[in-house]
């Protein structure tokens, strides 16, 4: 592990366990053995290392989410794994969460809040492109239908919220409940209210899934990155996307080294998305 995941993963905790503001530089450089020099380093800032947390957590959740729907054997488990895995992650870190919403506002600035709703576009692309191929008779609902999907995680995830200090959730039979009614409505829902023509013209794909995006966070990840295989590997990926022909069968050679590691799950789900894309 990085110095830089280090700092990461030790303050996530501490936040999770004493609260962000009570939780200072000095008391993470002591959990992780390391001087406040070396903090600086990685980070600039408490502020900074908040940011790069909450980055680091969203960017996680997408891409778990897009892996346990990928490697479903079936229709069926697609939509039950999608809600299972949201609400296994929500659940996972709902302390941390809860911290967050609580405590901390004043790092929050127009960067920040531009770069959360590309991941809330992209978020939302994902689900209609699954909604879209398990209900392809219901392609006018599908915008509405995941609004509807949206809400479902948003309610369930508020009540688990207050839930947490108490019994965990079966979070089996939620899945399994949320996949009966988003059938049930997507099979028998007559009238959608939210359209295509309603829905935000820019998509994730041209804001996130870029090659010029994707370098920049190759730029990032070797930042939290000690192995040198794992550094080639980020390498040899930008330099395909750079050239004027990338070779699909390196990059994903490439991308079979770094699957292993958890860090690399965002920019792994990335480069996925842009060889899709670009065919």
């Amino acid at each position: 592990m990085s110095k830089k995941q280090l700092i990461l993963e030790t303050a996530a905790q501490l936040f999770a366990t004493k609260g962000i503001d009570a939780t200072s530089v000095q008391q993470i450089t002591e959990a992780c053995g390391i001087s406040k020099g070396a903090f600086y380093l990685s980070f600039k800032s408490k502020d900074e290392l908040i940011i790069a947390i909450i980055d680091y957590f969203v960017k996680d959740v997408a891409a778990r989410i897009d892996q346990a729907v990928t490697e479903s054997q079936n229709n069926e488990e697609k939509l039950y794994n999608y809600y299972y895995q949201i609400f296994s992650i929500l659940q996972e870190h709902a302390t941390l969460a809860s911290v967050f919403f609580k405590e901390h506002t004043q790092f929050v600035n127009e960067d920040f809040i531009q770069k959360m709703a590309h991941y809330d576009t992209l978020m939302n692309k994902l689900i209609e492109n699954l909604l879209l191929e398990l209900y392809p008779q219901a392609e006018a609902h599908v915008y509405d239908l995941a609004v509807i999907v949206r809400g479902f995680i948003s309610g369930y995830s508020e009540h688990l919220f207050h839930k947490i200090n108490g019994h965990p959730y079966d979070l089996q039979t939620l899945a399994k409940s949320l996949v009966e009614k988003t059938t049930i409505i997507a099979t028998h829902a007559k009238m959608p209210f939210i359209t295509k023509e309603m829905v935000a013209i820019q998509s994730a794909d041209e804001t996130l899934i870029t090659a010029e995006n994707i370098i920049h966070e190759a730029s990032i990840l070797s930042s939290y990155l000690d192995d040198e295989v794992l550094q080639d590997s980020v390498n040899i990926i930008k330099e395909q996307l750079q050239s004027s022909k990338p070779r699909p069968a390196i990059i994903q050679g490439m991308l079979n080294n770094l699957r292993v590691e958890p860090v690399c799950n965002w920019f792994c789900f990335l480069v996925k998305e842009y060889m899709q894309k670009e065919g």
